[in-house]
C-alpha cells in the first residue's frame, strides 16, 4: 500500500538503529514517526517483508537487506546455466555474476536478494532469497515427448534448462508443438524445473501461432472471467430516461466523433463554437464508463488487473468486455450516450480562461474518420457536400487546433513525429505490405483537443487536492542528457550548457534545427530514448515532454484504467461533497495503483512491439534476396543495425560486412575499420539474407556504402 514510501521507511530504520527489532517494535516506531495507526503500520511492515525490503532474521527479528549485506535485484538468466543480477537500488553498480551453484531455484527475471562476495579480482553473487517469481506462463516448444513425460524448450533463451511436464498425454502433443506451461516446482542444482502443461497453441513456426505465443508469454487473454461476463451481460445496451436525469443535455449540439475507419471502442467526442471575439468554446465529451463499472466489482477488478487494452495489427485484447467497450460505453452515432464532459473557454492565444466539468448526455451526429475530416480541411468537394452541415465546425476546429499547437510550441512542448508503420494483411494473418502510417492534421487536431482536456482536468483536480493518478514525465537524467549532447555535437548541434537542468525549450530548438534533414528521425529517436519514461504517479510532478505543470490521462476510460479511476474521483469528490474517510481509502489505493498501471502499460507496449517485430519478420520472409536502401540506426561491436524507410529494421552482423579489422567506437556510435566504417545516419544499400521468425530477427548484408552523415 505504501510501496513508494518503502525507501523512506528503510532510511528511518537505518538512521534510528532499528535493525534486529521485532515487528511489533517497528510498528510502534512507524506509528509514532509517520502518524500511522498501529494496524496500518503493522500491515505495512508485512508488505515490506513480502517485497524483500525487510528480512526475518532468527525467530522474530527484522533487518534491512543492507544490514545483512544483501542487495535486491532482478536475475538475468543465460542459456549456459549461469546468471547475472541487475540491482534495483543503484543502477551505477555493475551486474554481478552468479555461478550455477549459487542460483538455488531462481530463474530468469525473478526478483532476488543476493550476497556479493569479492575474492581478489573476482566478484560473484549468491542468491539468498527469492522475493518474487517472474512469470506464470512460459511458452516453449515440445522437444522430447514419450508416454510419461515431455520436455519443453522455452522460447526465451534466458531459461537455461528445459521444463519437465508430466501431464502431456492429456493434450496429445507431439514434437514441434508450441505450448504454454507454468512451473510448479523450482528445483535446484542439475534437476530440471517441473511444470504443468496448460495449453497447446499449434505448430511451431506458423505466424499466427508465434503471435499467440507472444500474447500468452505476456499473460494476455481475450476471454474474461465468468463473473466479469455475468456482470457485463446485466448492463443495459440503451441509455434510459432515468439515467439521463440530473445531467447536462448536449444532444442538440453538433457533437461528432473522429477516429480511424475500423475503430469500435469510441470514447471521445468533440463540439465547438467559434465566437466573434476570436475565442472558442471547446467541448470534449468522454464516455462515462464509471457509471457502469463500479469500484470493487468483478468488472472493475478485472479491468484493474489488465490495466489497459492491448492493440495488435489485426486484433484487440480489450480492458473491458465488448458489451461495454463496443456497446453501451462506446459513443456510437445517432444514439444517446452518457459522458463526463469538459467545457473549455479558450481565448485567441490558446489559453483556457474558464472551464466546467460535468456529467452529460450526448447524441453524436456523425462517426467521422480522420480521412474525411482531412479531406474537408483540403476543401474536397464531395466530402464537403456530404457533411455540409458540419463543415463550418470542422474549419473552426482546425483553426483552434493551430492556435493550441502554436501555444504548446511557445511554452516548449516536444513533438516527436517519429514514423510509425501499418500492416496490410490477408485473411490468414500473413503480411502483404508494410507501409508508413499517415498522421495528418485531423489526427493532430484530436491530439490537441485531448491534450488540453487532460491538462484542464489535472489542473482542476490538483486545485481540489483530490486522490489522483497524474501522468508524470520527470526531468531527464543528467548523464543521459550529457551523452545526448555529445551525440548531437557529432552533427554540429549545440543543445545547452547544463545537462542536469536542460529545458524542454532547449530540446525543442534541436528538433526544429533537424526538421526536414536526412538525420531528423535519428536525432528524434536518440533524444526520445534519452528522456525519462512517462508513468503514473499519485503526486503531481509535472510533464516535461509537453511542458505542462499539470497532466493526466482522462480521455480514454474504455481502454485505460487510470482514466476510469480519474472519472471516479471527479464524480465522487469534485462534483459532489468530499467524504474524508472515503478519500483516505483512495489515497491509499493510488499508491499501489500508480505502480500497477505503469507496469501494465509497459507489458502492453512490450507485447505490441514484439508482435509488430513478428509481423515485419513474416513479411520479410517473402523478400529474401531482395535489395533495399536503408540507414544505419545502431552500431555495436558485433555489427550494425539498418532501418528501411517503412520502419523495418534488420541486423548486419560483422560477417555480413565487407572484410576489415573493425573497432567499435562507442562514444562516436561507430563501427570503424581501416577501409570501411559505419555510423548512425549513414545511408547504405542492403540485401535481405535470412529471417528467423521465432526470434523475430532479420539479417541484412551491406552491399554498398553511401554518403556518411558524420565526419570520420
Amino acid at each position: 500500500m505504501f510501496e513508494e514510501q518503502f525507501p523512506m521507511f528503510l532510511d528511518f530504520i537505518t538512521e534510528n538503529n532499528l535493525n534486529f527489532r521485532t515487528r511489533t517494535d517497528l510498528a510502534r516506531a512507524f506509528s509514532s514517526a509517520f502518524k500511522l495507526d498501529f494496524t496500518t503500520a503493522y500491515s505495512t511492515i508485512g508488505d515490506m517483508i513480502k517485497s524483500g525490503d525487510l528480512i526475518i532474521e532468527g525467530h522474530d527479528k527484522l533487518a534491512t537487506p543492507a544490514a545483512l549485506g544483501l542487495r535486491k535485484g532482478i536475475l538475468i538468466g543465460n542459456s549456459r546455466g549461469f546468471a547475472f543480477c541487475r540491482f534495483l537500488d543503484d543502477s551505477d553498480i555493475p551486474d554481478v555474476f552468479i555461478p550455477p551453484t549459487a542460483l538455488k531455484t531462481a530463474l530468469h527475471n525473478d526478483v532476488v536478494l543476493v550476497k556479493v562476495r569479492t575474492n581478489g579480482d573476482k566478484t560473484e553473487g549468491e542468491v539468498i532469497k527469492i522475493v518474487e517469481r517472474s512469470k506464470t506462463n512460459i511458452v516453449g516448444t515440445i522437444d522430447i515427448v514419450n508416454k510419461e513425460i515431455a520436455f519443453i524448450k522455452p522460447d526465451d533463451t534466458h531459461y537455461y534448462r528445459d521444463i519437465v511436464v508430466r501431464n502431456a498425454k492429456k493434450f496429445a502433443v507431439k514434437n514441434g508443438d508450441k505450448v504454454v506451461c507454468r512451473v510448479v516446482r523450482f528445483n535446484s542444482g542439475q534437476k530440471n524445473p517441473e511444470g504443468e502443461l496448460t495449453e497447446v497453441l499449434g505448430l511451431n513456426g506458423d505466424p499466427k501461432i508465434e503471435m499467440l505465443a507472444i500474447i500468452r508469454e505476456n499473460n494476455l487473454y481475450d476471454t474474461f472471467e465468468a463473473a466479469t461476463m455475468a456482470e457485463a451481460r446485466t448492463l443495459p445496451q440503451e441509455v434510459s430516461a432515468s439515467a439521463m436525469k440530473g445531467r447536462r443535455d448536449f444532444t442538440k449540439d453538433n457533437v461528432v466523433t473522429i477516429d480511424s475507419e475500423d475503430t469500435r471502442d469510441i470514447d471521445d467526442a468533440v463540439a465547438i463554437v467559434e465566437h466573434k471575439d476570436g475565442s472558442f468554446t471547446l467541448s470534449v465529451h468522454i464516455a462515462d464508463v464509471s457509471e457502469y463499472v463500479h469500484q470493487g466489482t468483478p468488472l472493475d477488478l478485472e479491468a484493474y488487473k489488465r490495466g489497459t487494452s492491448v492493440y495488435f495489427p489485426d486484433l484487440v485484447y480489450p480492458m473491458l468486455p465488448r458489451e461495454l467497450s463496443n456497446g453501451i460505453c462506446s459513443l456510437n452515432p445517432k444514439v444517446n450516450r452518457l459522458t463526463l464532459s469538459v467545457i473549455m473557454q479558450i481565448d485567441s492565444e490558446g489559453k483556457v480562461y474558464d472551464y466546467e466539468i460535468c456529467e452529460g448526455v450526448i447524441k453524436s451526429k456523425e462517426k467521422m474518420t480522420y480521412t474525411d475530416v482531412f479531406a474537408i480541411f483540403n476543401n474536397d468537394k464531395a466530402t464537403c457536400e456530404r457533411y455540409k452541415n458540419l463543415v463550418a465546425d470542422f474549419k473552426s476546429m482546425q483553426k483552434l487546433h493551430r492556435i493550441l499547437a502554436k501555444s504548446r510550441k511557445k511554452r516548449g512542448a516536444l513533438d516527436f513525429d517519429l514514423p510509425e508503420c501499418e500492416f496490410v494483411m490477408d485473411d490468414t494473418g500473413h503480411v502483404l505490405d508494410v507501409k508508413l502510417h499517415e498522421r495528418n492534421e485531423a489526427h493532430m487536431m484530436i491530439e490537441s483537443f485531448m491534450l488540453v482536456a487532460n491538462e484542464t482536468v489535472a489542473e482542476a483536480c490538483n486545485k481540489e487536492k483530490l486522490p489522483f493518478l497524474y501522468r508524470v514525465h520527470e526531468q531527464p537524467d543528467g548523464e543521459k542528457m550529457f551523452n545526448f549532447f555529445q551525440f548531437a555535437g557529432l552533427f554540429g548541434l549545440k543543445v545547452a550548457n547544463n545537462p542536469d537542468k536542460v529545458t524542454p525549450k532547449e530540446l525543442q530548438h534541436v528538433l526544429a534545427k533537424v526538421a526536414g534533414q536526412p538525420h531528423e528521425d535519428l536525432i528524434n529517436s536518440v533524444l526520445l530514448r534519452s528522456l525519462q519514461k512517462a508513468r503514473y504517479a499519485p503526486k503531481n510532478l509535472g510533464h516535461f515532454g509537453i511542458a505542462a505543470l499539470n497532466y493526466c490521462h482522462f480521455t480514454s476510460p474504455i481502454r485505460r484504467y487510470p482514466d476510469l479511476f480519474i472519472h471516479r474521483m471527479i464524480k465522487k469528490f469534485y462534483l459532489r461533497n468530499k467524504d474524508k474517510k472515503e478519500m483516505e481509502f483512495y489515497r491509499n489505493f493510488i499508491e499501489e495503483a500508480s505502480l500497477v498501471t505503469s507496469e501494465r502499460e509497459k507489458l502492453a507496449e512490450s507485447a505490441e512491439r514484439e508482435v509488430e517485430d513478428l509481423k515485419k519478420a513474416d513479411y520479410m520472409q517473402n523478400h529474401i534476396g531482395e535489395e533495399y536502401d536503408g540507414v544505419v540506426t545502431g552500431a555495436t561491436n558485433f555489427g550494425v543495425f539498418v532501418g528501411l524507410p517503412n520502419t523495418i529494421e534488420g541486423m548486419c552482423p560483422i560477417e555480413n560486412l565487407p572484410i576489415d579489422n573493425y573497432i567499435y567506437l562507442e562514444k562516436l556510435y561507430k563501427l570503424s575499420g581501416s577501409t570501411h566504417s559505419y555510423q548512425l545516419g549513414q545511408k547504405v544499400r542492403v540485401r535481405v539474407e535470412s529471417v528467423n521468425l521465432r526470434k523475430r530477427q532479420i539479417d541484412f548484408k551491406i552491399l554498398e556504402e553511401k554518403e556518411k552523415t558524420l565526419e570520420k
